[in-house]
């Protein structure tokens, strides 16, 4: 009895890791997420008086709205969804700009980057201080790096559109 029993218990540990081997990552931006915030920032740039700043969220708010994620684990899992969005295109967009410049601009965008990344997780380590302890600490971290990421990456993108004028 105790074989069956623990064949049993073996098949069904298999079968329910094998569903969840096929459920999506709720923390990982999806093709049609990428997509999402391109042709938001596409829409911003055709409008007069538009601003992409306003695709930021554009992944994360509709996923924090979701009735099943009122809790700080799924609330993380939508921020680092998005936040992992923009970091990716922020290496692409400043990967490109750097390589289209040389000397001294190329020095400075580097010496810059290096600034804006001190600045940006000091910026962040001091929002989520306010919530040291509590469970709200992971994602007030999260929400930070979305945000200012999400804003140099625009920041750079913009930069890189003047150049090419």
């Amino acid at each position: 009895m105790r074989i069956v029993f623990a064949l049993s218990l073996v098949a069904a540990l298999a079968c329910s890791g094998a569903a969840r081997a096929d459920e999506a990552d709720p923390a990982e931006p999806t093709a049609a997420d990428r997509q999402a915030v391109a042709d938001c920032i596409a829409k911003a740039g055709e409008e007069e008086g538009g601003s992409a700043f306003r695709c930021i969220g554009v992944i994360s708010d509709p996923c924090l709205a979701e009735p099943d994620n009122d809790n700080t684990v799924m609330m993380g899992a939508c921020l680092a969804r998005e936040s992992t969005l923009w970091d990716e295109r922020l290496n692409d967009d400043y990967k490109t700009l750097l390589d289209g410049l040389e000397g001294e601009a190329r020095d400075k965008l580097k010496a810059g980057q290096k600034a804006w990344l001190t600045v940006r997780d000091t910026t962040c380590e001091v929002e989520s201080s306010f919530w040291q302890g509590g469970t709200g600490f992971g994602t007030a971290l999260t929400g930070c790096m979305l945000r200012e990421t999400a804003t140099r990456d625009l920041s750079l993108v913009a930069l890189r559109a003047y150049l090419e004028e």
